[in-house]
C-alpha cells in the first residue's frame, strides 16, 4: 500500500472518530441525565466536532469524513476510484472506534439508564438509549424519554405516525444536499466571501449546526454514512439487536442511504446549477479571496 495514501485513510478515520466521539457525547450527557436533548446544544455539538475534525486532519486527508463527500468528489472533482473503497472502510471504522470508546467511558451509566426506563437492551422502546449512538426515525427524544412515553408511543404502532420513514429519508437527502452545497461554496475560489482556509472548519461547523436543528427532531439528522454505520455496526456487535439492524422501525437505511444520495445529488446540483451563476474563472477575480488549495478537494 502507498504509504502516503495509507496516511489519508488513517486521517479519514481519525476525523470520523473525533466526530463521532464528540458529537455522540453531547447526546450521552443529555440522555443518561435524564433531559430531552436541546437541539441548538445538540447541533452546537456536532457542529464544533465536524469544525475540530477538519482542523485536525484536513492536511492530512483532506477531510472528507463522509461518503457521501468521497463519492462526490470521485464523480465531480477527479477524486481517484481506486481510494473510494478504502475511504469508506476507514470512516466507518472511525465511527465504530468512537462508538467503542463511549461505550467503554459511559457503559454502566447506559445499563443503569435501561434499569431505571424498566427496558430491556435490544427490546422495543430501547431506542431511548440506544439513540446516544445511532439516529433513530423518528427523534426519540421528542416521541418521549419516559415507561409512560414508551407505553403510550413507541410500542403501539400508531405512535410512529408522527413522521414516516419516507418522509425521514427526504428529509435527510435534502439536509445532506445543501451540507454539501454549502461545503462547495465555501470551497469555491470564485465565491467573493468564500472564506480563508483556517477559517473553512468554524463555517463548516455552523452549516452542520443549522442542519441538525433543521432535521434534528425527525430523524436526529445523520448527514453522513459513515457516523451511523460505524456505531450501528459496534452496537450490533454487542447485542443490541434490532435496535441496530434494521432499526426499530426498519429504518437504518433513512440515515445511510438518504445522507449518501442527497450529497450525490447536491453535487450535481452545485456544479450544474449554483456554479452557473459563478464568475468565469479568470474574467473576474474577487476581492479579498485567498489562493489557499481547497481543503477537501486537495486529497485527489
Amino acid at each position: 500500500m502507498d504509504r502516503s495514501w495509507l496516511g489519508h485513510y488513517l486521517g479519514e478515520a481519525a476525523g470520523v472518530f473525533l466526530i463521532v466521539l464528540f458529537g455522540d457525547a453531547v447526546m450521552f450527557a443529555a440522555v443518561l441525565s435524564g433531559a430531552v436533548p436541546d437541539i441548538i446544544t445538540a447541533g452546537l455539538g456536532w457542529g464544533l466536532a465536524v469544525g475540530l475534525a477538519v482542523w485536525a486532519n484536513a492536511t492530512i486527508s483532506g477531510a472528507h469524513f463522509n461518503p457521501g463527500v468521497t463519492l462526490v468528489m470521485a464523480l465531480r472533482r477527479k477524486f481517484p476510484w481506486k481510494h473510494v473503497v478504502p475511504y469508506f472502510v476507514f470512516q466507518i471504522a472511525g465511527g465504530f472506534i468512537a462508538a467503542a470508546t463511549l461505550d467503554l467511558i459511559y457503559g454502566q451509566e447506559i445499563v443503569h439508564k435501561l434499569a431505571e426506563l424498566g427496558l430491556a437492551k435490544g427490546a422495543a422502546g430501547s431506542q431511548l438509549v440506544a439513540m446516544v449512538f445511532v439516529p433513530v426515525t423518528p427523534n426519540p427524544g421528542y416521541v418521549g424519554i419516559g415507561p409512560a412515553s414508551v407505553a403510550a408511543k413507541l410500542h403501539v404502532p400508531d405512535g410512529w405516525t408522527q413522521i414516516s420513514l419516507w418522509q425521514g429519508f427526504v428529509g435527510e437527502f435534502i439536509a445532506t444536499a445543501l451540507l454539501i452545497v454549502f461545503i462547495l461554496v465555501l470551497l469555491e475560489k470564485r465565491n467573493t466571501f468564500g472564506p480563508a482556509a483556517w477559517f473553512f472548519p468554524l463555517a463548516l461547523g455552523l452549516g452542520v449546526m443549522m442542519l441538525v436543528v433543521l432535521e434534528g427532531p425527525a430523524t436526529m439528522v445523520s448527514l453522513n454514512a459513515a457516523r451511523d454505520l460505524g456505531p450501528r455496526i459496534f452496537i450490533w456487535l454487542i447485542g443490541w439487536g434490532q435496535q441496530a439492524f434494521p432499526g426499530p422501525r426498519g429504518d437504518f437505511w433513512v440515515t445511510t442511504l438518504g445522507p449518501t444520495a442527497g450529497a450525490i445529488a447536491g453535487g450535481f446540483f452545485y456544479d450544474f446549477v449554483v456554479l452557473a451563476w459563478f464568475p468565469k474563472e479568470g474574467v473576474e477575480a474577487p476581492p479579498g479571496r485567498h489562493e489557499e488549495e481547497p481543503l477537501v478537494a486537495h486529497a485527489g
